[in-house]
């Protein structure tokens, strides 16, 4: 009869059921040798996930809450997608707890985040980074929260090793190359993960002190580091984040809040390995400032329970009027809102913000249609038209306006 070993990892509710964990746990305790955990023969809960041999050396992970079969990966990327896991299970464990896609590297102290995007090669810099000493908290997701004793936004470990693809690129340098393949880590033809990395233990803190966004180009070019918009570095940050229990609100708070006070910028690259270089000498990166969290709601959760429900319908013969209790954001020429019940973030761009201004009071769409064919005349009508009625019926949709009757009914 097989034995199932459940391993209970620090922050996360429920445990991981193992099947066979002799043929696993090899490399279980190399990539998470960070994230503390314990063992147990017998569960008094349901574990979230559960992984079991299946034939030829592959294996079966078969998710709690999930309907559909289970998947089935090599020993390398079964651990890849119980990471993923482990993320998820890290909110539902604690839903006040804001998580990025995005990568954490030490500089001097703090934390600089590499939000994800696609094919921009932030593991592949993450790695790089890690070869030149730095210390990383995370490679792929970054829970964040506000410091109760000194307010600062901190970024936290998951104890997890940095992966890179493979196979690597042949501009890296010889010695990048030897101390990947030196590395003892477990691989695949796709990934390696870097077990020698010097990595935060999992639950360290430490505070944000940069965000840099990724360009990465398919040729040759000299690394360079620009300022960006803020705006821009709101827009990505909202864009990454997976936190779906906290209120909208609350997470644009806070995620202004490190767009405001830390600085931005935007990496353009060809090669980690060079760029990896570049940062570590650069001297925007050192004595790097912190943010503080205003007013975030830390700990205040979304009605979930109704995300499923039908959105309100949106009438063109209808006034409308802005929702009561909305979060709005201004960062430069653009706007963010989130509704109040906190399930949404909506941006505006600069030319919705001219109907939002319009919606301060009752509005319906003819009107807004005509006071904008007469400020911009140089627009076909038809386009107004559309644009107006295509952002209005959002606007409904997300409970960010609402019928102005019903606004007065409600006061």
């Amino acid at each position: 009869m097989t034995q199932t070993t459940y391993l209970h990892f620090d922050g996360l509710q429920n445990p991981v059921a193992l099947e066979d964990a002799a043929a696993l746990m090899p490399v279980i305790s190399q990539v998470l040798s960070g994230w503390p955990y314990t063992t147990a023969t017998q569960c008094d809960g349901r574990p979230f996930v559960t992984l079991k041999p299946d034939t030829k050396g592959f294996w079966q992970l078969t998710l709690d809450a999930a309907d559909g079969p289970p998947r089935r990966w090599d020993a390398v990327n079964v651990i890849c997608d119980l990471v993923a896991e482990m993320a998820w299970e890290r909110l539902r464990s604690d839903p006040a707890l804001l998580s990025i896609h995005a990568a954490g590297v030490a500089f001097a102290g703090r934390l600089v985040v590499f939000p994800n995007a696609r094919r921009a090669g932030k593991s592949t810099l993450t790695a790089s980074l890690a070869h030149l000493g730095h210390q990383i908290y995370t490679d792929d997701f970054l829970p964040l929260r506000n410091d109760a004793q000194s307010g600062q936004i901190v970024g936290i470990a998951n104890g997890v090793a940095p992966r890179i693809r493979l196979p690597l690129p042949e501009d890296f340098s010889q010695n990048l190359q030897h101390w990947v393949a030196a590395d003892t880590g477990p691989a695949n033809r796709q990934y390696k993960y870097l077990c020698g990395a010097d990595i935060a233990k999992g639950g360290a803190t430490m505070p944000l002190g940069a965000m840099i966004i990724l360009e990465r180009q398919s040729t040759p070019v000299a690394p360079s580091l620009e300022q960006i918009s803020r705006a821009d570095a709101l827009a990505s940050l909202i864009t990454q984040n997976f936190a779906r229990a906290q209120v909208s609100g609350a997470i644009l708070t806070l995620l202004q809040s490190v767009t405001d006070q830390l600085p931005v910028y935007r990496l353009v690259y060809h090669c980690g390995d060079a760029a990896a270089a570049f940062l570590t000498a650069h001297p925007a990166l050192q004595d790097l400032p912190t943010a503080k969290g205003r007013g975030t709601a830390a700990g205040t959760l979304a009605p979930l329970d109704r995300l499923g429900q039908t959105p309100p319908s949106f009438a063109t013969d209808q006034q409308y009027i802005r929702a009561d209790g909305l979060t709005e954001t201004k960062v430069g020429d653009e706007h963010f809102l989130a509704d109040r019940d906190g399930l949404s973030i909506f941006r505006l761009n600069a030319g919705s913000v001219a109907i939002w201004n319009l919606l301060d009071q009752p509005t319906d769409l003819a009107e807004v249609i005509e006071i904008l064919a007469a400020a911009f005349p140089d627009v076909a009508q038809t386009r107004i038209a559309t644009d107006s009625e295509t952002l209005m019926r959002q606007l409904a949709e997300a409970r960010l306006i609402v019928p102005a009757a019903a606004d007065m009914a409600a006061e």
